[in-house]
């Protein structure tokens, strides 16, 4: 069957071109002369057949293929015939057969539906069908379970019926039902006295039990004989009602029937609904039948009552709306529905699926009902909604997360009626929002009970509490919220819910939702409510005058307010309002800390710890890099500063390093304060995790050059007079320097700090927490523009902030040397972070580097400061930062920050010469540095890189910058003599290597012979030429696009036989943009020329260097040009076409065609580093290709061994073979100049892309496998050497911590080299 289905999904979406499908399907369905047989048959095949077609004219209806419909139609007719089981298949038990029915009716409907035209042609015939199945029910020789399963699926889904046979329909339904509802419902009494349930709400604050313990008129026989009524009916008879009434309902949306029947509908509806109050209040011990068979009773008759109740509903649908006698009719089922609602909420069967669908059946008619009547109907549903409301919340759970269906049932109808009913009628609907918010404040009537003190909260005014929370956050209108706040703040300032208790925590979890809306004048309001509330709680210290209202308190001071503030934190997307309480939040947070800090024991981080979270959230999209005002880096710097008293900061040291004479001789305080340094943490991990989030979004705690933070006075008034922590504690200021001293890593001794004060001692120890915090957290990346996604600029590095204390002048040694130290100890700990992520892939890898990227530019950048030391940390921290990550030599952003230092970073409004003279021979220094450096390792790389910053020099069309580039580069020269620009051997001394970095700057040289290559006049030239191709791309596009695009050529035709087999797939994208347009054209052409230089060199043909120099440049400038784009389209033939670079160089195999691949490739990891993994990846692939088809290096035969092959059997046994046609030793320079790229990237990409590693390593075990397949030739030896090395440079990277997962089989391959 699930074949069938595919293959009708897939005709569906393309009809024209599988109509011969569509047709085999229609001829595998029952024909129309088997179908009109006496005893008609269908086998499996047949039925899967229907249901294909019913399936795909259901996907698309509008086909204009007339077989679907018409073997649909067929078998339609047919239907009745199915009743007998003869018809289906001897395999097909009933279950089968309800599952056919029920497939093929949802089609038919969903046709019916999409199209009014088949609508009409299944009309006429349906409806004789299901006349006739609803009157086969009972016997006539059929076989009476195929027709109800047929009618029970015709229930969920009813096609659409004629106006005459709707009438005739109904008659036979109507037939059906009185001989089914006269047994059961012709003595049941009327429904009980609800008078006293719309009387109004103080009934539902008691118990309900008076509900339940009702009794019936005429005394216990009368009662008994209403439940044996009950009993009396057939499982089978209830599955038949509710049948009935589905169809009725259905005929009532489908067509428009005559008066007099629908009079028929409501009042059998109307007796239904009102037996349902009566049954819904039989106690479980009144029923004679118990366990499973009565539950099942159960359900049985609640579907039914449901079924009938939606066809009540339907039956208003057909009313006049003017008429008087309608609006009647609507007040009399919106009291019917309301007590059936109200009895189930009361009923002991309340818990069971079928009763609480019921029950939201019920509401879902009352409002469609109100809402569509409007006026009086909708007032009078209000006035008994309220009571409906009440009772639900007297039964819903108090505090569980969820207060079952029955209660979200009353919240989703309320919320529809307010919204709908909002614009309409807004009197009524203001009122019954007020009656409920009211209700909160009424008191249970207790009868005798003088102890008012010891009364519990009920549960439906918690519940109403959480309702109209639920209804403002559903509905979200200031209005709402402005007519229901009040009253709660009233209740929480005033009322019965000033005092402890759990209707105060209802209260205040509800006003904060309210607030997070942000609705500006809520949010004020509850956010000082809910401020003064937690400052009160911290003055009376959380006492209460019982445990019951001291354990309330401490909920309320530790887990609802503090949710609150979350809660709103988390709600206000405002930029104006989340402003405003972050600042209100700061300063709670210091006049908590300041209120707690005189306060004896641990209740200082008992107060402050709770609000972190919310001050956390509320700070995560703030930019610490921007101006602020003084007073909000205040509040930051006291924030910070009692999270250091308080011990509330995460510990900033792997390991503990106090001495335990300094803990017994310093006391509790100093051990405190080194455990807050080194662990463990003794707080709750959230208050942890907090602090860390606020780090990222927390200013550096210095106001400007000229004024810092560490103002006594300021710093001593954060202290209360006479604290054991203040600043006339000498044991507390011993305690803080100490931890001081620990935090810093040990730099400064306690005994170099004995001048500074302990308050001051603190502040540092605040200060040192949160700059190292800010690299444990992540990194170092602080809050900010975030459209970058995971590339980070240098101004969002955390050494940003922690510069900033150093450039503060005429501070005292002790102080400057602390700060200092803090430096370093942030530079530790980002260090330590970037080590611990060197396995990472993937995503996480790219935020690594991209981290690593904007620490190290901001060093770079930071080499311009005006202050001299600061300019010598960050030149020996960068250096530090190179040496242990030696990939920053080669990162684009690092290299802009290098060379393009003085536009950037020397513009000054102050004349100073001096100093700028003193920055510009730094960089130059440090560019020279950096460029040898990065040139020894891979100068390939160097070079491409090199050649892109020229190109970007070139446009911005500045001679400073020429200038200075030109003076940084002149002097350096490469080459393969000897080289005086490093010391020692170098990646680059090897003779591979060097050839290839000849090729890759683009220099006509001859690689054979030795040469010396100025890295600056090659760059230079290279860099215009790829600059010229860039512009050829650019100008070709714009000359396309001006012109409208023309009609491309035709694809090609013929390929390279070898390489047609390994490059393969369409690359041609409908055409929807003009730059698409162009795309695909320009690919097309530049896939056909590379494809006819390999068709060349197929045939033995000369490889025009200069041509195909040309083409592979411009295609790789197309490819570059598209990198910024992030359309979907021509996603292929870009691929074919990077594929096609990456191949043809190996492919040609020349010296030519290789030293013209190295450079493109050059250029593509230089220009689009991101792109590094795929073009290596092909390279690896043609690599690996060119050992199973024995080329250059691995051309094994014995022809191809040189001369040793003409002098067989003299130096070796054979005879003599012919040389080749092809040169062996041109392939194998080829492979030489490849190899030297692979070294080259190797390099490169060693310590941070594992991806790329491990793709090297797949070329070193591929290359490897025995049995060798190396050339004899004697030219080759050189390159068999060097790609040793290669292998062995490979293994020795075991050791690094990114391939720790891969040691043993580099073990291995290390093995088989040595081998």
């Amino acid at each position: 069957m699930d074949p069938m289905i595919e293959l009708c999904d897939i005709i569906a979406r393309r009809p024209e071109q599988f109509r011969d499908k569509l047709a085999w399907i229609c001829g595998r369905c029952p024909q129309p002369e088997t179908l009109q047989n006496d005893s008609p048959r269908a086998s499996r095949s047949q039925l899967h057949a229907v249901i294909g077609v019913a399936r795909f004219l259901s996907k698309c209806p509008h086909s204009r293929d007339d077989r679907p419909i018409s073997v649909t139609l067929e078998f339609i007719r047919a239907i009745p015939s199915s009743f007998h089981r003869s018809f289906w298949p001897q395999s097909y038990n009933n279950d089968a057969i309800s599952s056919f029915f029920v497939d093929f009716l949802k089609y038919i409907s969903e046709t019916a539906n999409a199209s009014p035209d088949l609508a009409s042609e299944i009309a006429e015939y349906f409806g004789e069908v299901v006349t006739t199945s609803v009157s086969n029910q009972e016997g006539n020789g059929n076989d009476t379970a195929i027709s109800r399963a047929f009618l029970l699926a015709l229930s969920n889904n009813f096609p659409p019926v004629l106006q005459s046979d709707a009438d005739q329909l109904i008659d036979h339904l109507f037939d059906q039902l009185s001989t089914l509802l006269t047994a059961s419902q012709g003595e049941i009494p009327g429904t009980l006295d609800t008078q006293a349930a719309a009387n109004g709400s103080s009934v539902y604050w008691n118990s309900y039990a008076d509900h339940m313990n009702f009794s019936i008129d005429g005394g216990g026989a009368m009662f008994a004989q209403q439940v044996a009524s009950f009993e009396d009916e057939s499982m089978e008879s209830l599955e038949k009602q509710e049948v009935a009434f589905k169809l009725i309902a259905h005929t009532l949306e489908k067509v428009s029937i005559d008066q007099k029947h629908l009079e028929q509908v409501r009042l059998i509806a109307k007796k239904q609904l009102q037996s349902m109050s009566s049954f819904l209040k039989i106690r479980k011990r009144d029923w004679n039948e118990k366990g499973q068979p009565l539950k099942a009773r159960i359900n049985a008759k609640l579907s039914a009552f449901q079924a009938a109740a939606r066809m009540q509903i339907k039956s208003l649908v057909c009313l006049d709306v003017d008429a008087k006698t309608s609006k009647k009719l609507v007040l009399e089922t919106l009291a019917l529905l309301i007590d059936a609602a109200e009895a189930c909420l009361l009923s002991v069967w309340r818990k069971l699926r079928a009763c609480e669908e019921l029950f939201i059946s019920l509401l879902s008619g009352i409002a469609q009902v109100a809402v569509s009547r409007g006026g009086q109907p909708l007032r009078v549903l209000l006035i008994r909604l309220k009571p409906l409301v009440l009772a639900a919340c007297m039964q819903a759970d108090t505090w569980g997360s969820s207060q079952g269906v029955m209660f979200d049932g009353v919240l989703k109808t309320c919320c529809e009626i307010i919204e709908t009913g909002w614009a309409k009628d807004r009197a009524p609907i203001d009122t019954f929002i007020m009656g409920l918010a009211t209700s909160i404040r009424e008191r249970n009537d207790y009868g005798e009970q003088d102890d008012k003190e010891k009364q519990e909260v009920p549960a439906v005014q918690l519940n109403v509490i959480r309702l109209l929370a639920d209804l403002n956050v559903a509905i979200s209108k200031p209005e709402v919220v402005d007519m229901i706040l009040p009253l709660f703040i009233e209740s929480l300032e005033e009322g019965d819910a000033i005092t402890p208790s759990l209707l105060r925590l209802r209260l205040l979890d509800a006003v904060s939702r309210m607030a997070s809306l942000g609705f500006e004048k809520s949010y004020r309001e509850t956010v000082v409510l809910m401020t003064r509330s937690y400052l009160s709680k911290l003055s009376s210290g959380g006492s209460g005058e019982n445990k019951t209202s001291e354990s309330e308190a401490t909920t309320e001071r530790f887990e609802t307010l503090p949710a609150g503030f979350l809660l709103i934190a988390t709600g206000l997307k405002n930029a104006k309002l989340r402003s405003d309480y972050r600042h209100r939040l700061l300063s709670l947070c210091s006049d908590v800390g300041l209120a707690a800090e005189a306060k004896s024991g641990r209740s200082g981080a008992d107060f402050l710890g709770p609000l972190l979270p919310a001050v956390a959230e509320v700070c995560s999209d703030f930019d610490p890099t921007v101006d602020l005002e003084p007073s909000l880096l205040k509040l930051f710097r006291n924030l910070w500063f009692y999270v250091a008293l308080f011990g509330l900061a995460p510990p900033i040291q792997k390991t503990q390093k106090s001495d335990s004479s300094t803990l017994s001789s310093s006391g509790s305080m100093s051990a405190i304060a080194l455990q807050a340094v080194a662990g463990p943490y003794m707080w709750n991990e959230q208050w942890s995790s907090a602090v860390q989030r606020i780090a990222q979004g927390t200013p550096p705690l210095v106001v400007s050059s000229v004024k810092w933070l560490e103002d006594e006075l300021e710093l001593n008034a954060l202290h209360n007079p006479g604290s054991r922590q203040g600043s006339g504690n000498e044991k507390a200021a011993v305690s803080q320097r100490t931890a001081l001293s620990a935090a810093l890593g040990g730099r400064v001794d306690v005994g170099a700090m004995s001048t500074i004060s302990g308050v001051k001692a603190t502040y540092l120890l605040a200060v040192a927490f949160l700059e190292i915090i800010r690299f444990i957290s992540n990194g170092g990346i602080l809050n900010g523009d975030t459209s970058g996604g995971t590339s980070f600029t240098a101004s969002r590095s955390a050494f940003s902030c922690a510069f900033e204390y150093l450039k503060t002048p005429n501070l005292m040694p002790a102080v400057s040397q602390c700060l200092t130290a803090m430096v370093h100890r942030a530079f530790e700990t980002a260090v330590s972070w970037l080590e611990d992520r060197i396995t990472k892939t993937g995503d996480e890898a790219v935020i690594r580097e991209s981290t690593l990227s904007a620490h190290a530019c901001f060093l770079i950048n930071s080499m311009s400061q005006r202050e001299e030391h600061i300019r010598d940390i960050a030149v020996k921290l960068l250096v530090q930062l190179r040496e242990k990550f030696p990939q920053v030599l080669w990162n684009s952003s690092c290299l802009d920050s290098l060379l393009f230092f003085v536009e950037n970073e020397t513009t000054s409004a102050v004349n100073d010469p001096a100093w700028e003279a003193a920055v510009r021979s730094l960089y130059q220094k440090n560019v020279r540095e950096w460029t040898v450096e990065s040139l020894s390792y891979a100068p390939c790389t160097t070079q491409g890189l090199l050649q892109e910053k020229l190109c970007k020099a070139n446009t911005w069309q500045k001679a400073q910058h020429t200038t200075d580039v030109v003076s940084l580069l002149s002097e350096i020269r490469i080459g393969t003599g000897k080289n005086d620009c490093w010391t020692g051997i170098r990646t680059a001394n090897i003779p591979a290597v060097m050839a290839s970095a000849a090729a890759a700057s683009g220099a006509n040289l001859k690689l054979s012979e030795a040469f010396i290559l100025e890295v600056l006049s090659t760059g230079i030239v290279s860099a215009t030429v790829k600059s010229n191709y860039a512009g050829e791309i650019a100008g070709m596009r714009r000359l396309y696009n001006s012109m409208g695009g023309f009609q491309s050529a035709a694809p090609q035709q013929g390929f390279g036989g070898g390489l047609q087999r390994l490059i393969s797939g369409a690359f041609s994208q409908p055409q929807q943009t003009e730059d698409e347009a162009f795309n695909e054209v320009s690919i097309s052409k530049f896939v056909r020329l590379l494809q006819q230089f390999v068709n060349s060199a197929e045939k033995g043909g000369e490889l025009d260097k200069s041509q195909f120099r040309e083409t592979c440049c411009q295609a790789t400038a197309l490819l570059l040009s598209n990198l910024g784009s992030d359309r979907k389209s021509n996603v292929k033939g870009f691929s074919q076409l990077l594929r096609l670079l990456c191949w043809c160089p190996a492919y040609i195999a020349t010296p030519d065609a290789m030293e013209t691949g190295v450079f493109i490739w050059t250029w593509l990891v230089s220009a689009a580093p991101q792109w590094g993994s795929l073009v290596l990846a092909e390279l690896v692939d043609a690599w690996l290709w060119t050992i199973d088809t024995k080329r250059g290096l691995f051309a094994s035969d014995w022809k191809y061994s040189g001369p040793t092959a003409k002098l067989r059997p003299h130096l070796s046994a054979g005879e003599p073979e012919e040389l080749p046609d092809i040169n062996p030793v041109d392939q194998i320079i080829a492979h030489r100049l490849w190899l030297g790229f692979f070294i080259d990237r190797f390099e490169v990409v060693r310590h941070n892309s594992v991806e790329q590693l491990l793709l090297i390593g797949r070329m070193l075990q591929g290359t490897t496998k025995l049995p060798w397949s190396f050339s004899r030739h004697p030219a080759a030896a050189g390159t068999f050497f060097t790609f040793m090395l290669l292998g062995l440079k490979f293994c020795s990277c075991q050791s690094q911590g990114n391939l720790q997962n891969f040691r043993s089989g580099i073990q291995l391959l290390e093995d088989r080299i040595y081998r």
